[in-house]
């Protein structure tokens, strides 16, 4: 479990080689010491470890300048989990001083989400009046992904396989379409898809922001549901939730919670959608008809209710006749699978008509980090503005991401002037035609 004294050798073991400093998308944009991981860790051993430092509304706000991009900890070659710590630090400061009473009740409403859009639909309201999201927030969908999908869903033709669907809370009730292109690309593929009923959110939300009750809860939870399932895998959409399912979630409870053994084994068939498809080779006959900008638009604003997903081919043109570009985002959280980054790239690269575009950055940050956008607003858009003019260099007709919290910040950046998928919609499309 996240405990602070847990920590206090692996802060010891920061050599201040400045490693930290290229990796850090504040830093980068701020310049300020205390905003790279190096500071961060001095702050939090002065004001949690060795207490030379009284707490003040300056250093939790320090401390909430963090994405938890974990790019700092992916680059760090002392190997410290800098994140781990900065979370850590967080639980620990919302233990003593408390997190406000709006922002916690909000949080656990959201991790103990039921199937319906009701708690959505409020939740989302609530949180809009406690500026955890802005005005611009997409809203949710007229009935949930859970709500419109049955718990079993057969394949197409002879079985190959049988697999769970964890389903993300961005895909529950904001983006479905994604939902209904994963179980286009399993279902044409043989695979019977098992999605258990009244999942919760994986608790990355209530974990970012050291809620460590509301997280826990999730977790037990979800493996309560996932661990039962006799299926060869566990998919995700989501690379955050894939992060906190895979690797997360056991740090989350204590070492000799009872749950540990179920969680790993969960975690062990915890695979994302893309790299699951290049592994296991799912495309057959593929044939991509593609559309002009307004019919890719409207496949990536799909009206997010009972049809979200099923998007007219009417008047698309051939694929003879235009190739689309695409250019990959890379989410911050990938570093929990090896083959992550590199599915998405394997995948276009066997769709026809469609190539890719690397833009020259591809893993620089967005600056949405969860709710990092809402908290530091100016600061994220100065972090996207550099993202942005990496995609627009590409002049790529697509972008494409396995974040929907990268999907919704860039969306909104670009402002309707390309759309922002994830890879299987592509691949849907391809199945579907």
């Amino acid at each position: 479990m996240y405990r602070i004294e847990d920590y206090a050798k692996e802060i010891n073991r920061c050599i201040q080689c400045n490693f930290c400093l290229e990796h850090c998308p504040v830093f980068i944009e701020d310049g300020v010491e205390s905003s790279v991981a190096r500071g961060r860790l001095n702050l939090i051993q002065a004001l949690l470890i060795e207490t030379t430092l009284a707490p003040s509304d300056r250093a939790g706000e320090l401390l909430n300048r963090c994405l938890l991009c974990t790019n700092c900890t992916q680059g760090c070659p002392s190997g410290i989990p800098v994140d781990d710590i900065v979370i850590t630090a967080r639980a620990e400061l919302q233990k003593r001083y408390g997190l406000g009473r709006g922002k916690r009740f909000l949080l656990r409403q959201v991790v103990n989400r039921s199937g319906t859009t009701n708690l959505a639909t409020w939740a989302l309201s609530m949180a809009r009046r406690l500026n955890m999201v802005p005005d611009e927030f997409p809203e949710v969908a007229s009935r949930s992904f859970e709500q419109r999908i049955p718990v079993n869903v057969k394949p197409e033709g002879e079985v190959r396989g049988k697999v769970g669907y964890f389903i993300g809370c961005a895909t529950n009730y904001l983006y479905p379409e994604i939902g209904d292109a994963v179980l286009e690309v399993l279902t044409a593929n043989g695979y019977e898809v098992v999605i258990p009923e009244n999942q919760h959110c994986c608790g990355i939300p209530a974990l970012a922001h050291g809620e460590l009750g509301a997280a826990q809860e999730a977790v037990r939870w979800n493996t309560d549901l996932f661990a039962k399932l006799d299926v060869d895998v566990v998919i995700t959409d989501c690379t955050s939730c894939g992060y906190m399912l895979k690797v997360k979630s056991a740090k989350t409870l204590a070492k000799d919670d009872p749950y540990q053994s179920k969680v790993a084994t969960v975690a062990e068939k915890v695979v994302e959608i893309t790299e699951f498809v290049t592994r296991e080779g799912l495309w057959r006959d593929l044939k991509l008809v593609l559309g002009n900008s307004q019919d890719m638009d409207r496949m990536d604003r799909a009206e997010v209710d009972d049809t979200a997903g099923t998007n007219d081919t009417t008047d698309m043109v051939d694929a003879t006749e235009r190739e689309l570009k695409v250019t990959y985002h890379v989410p911050c959280h990938r570093a929990w699978s090896p083959n992550l980054i590199q599915a998405p790239r394997k995948l276009i690269s066997m769709l026809p008509a469609v190539s890719m575009v690397e833009m020259s950055a591809p893993q620089r940050c967005c600056g949405a980090g969860g709710s990092f956008f809402v908290d530091h607003e100016e600061l994220a858009k100065s972090i996207r503005g550099r993202k942005l003019e990496d995609i627009h260099d590409t002049e790529a007709d697509a972008v494409i991401t396995q974040c929907p919290a990268c999907r919704y910040y860039l969306s909104q950046g670009l402002k309707g002037t390309m759309p922002v998928l994830h890879p299987v919609e592509l691949l849907a499309k391809a199945i579907r035609l």
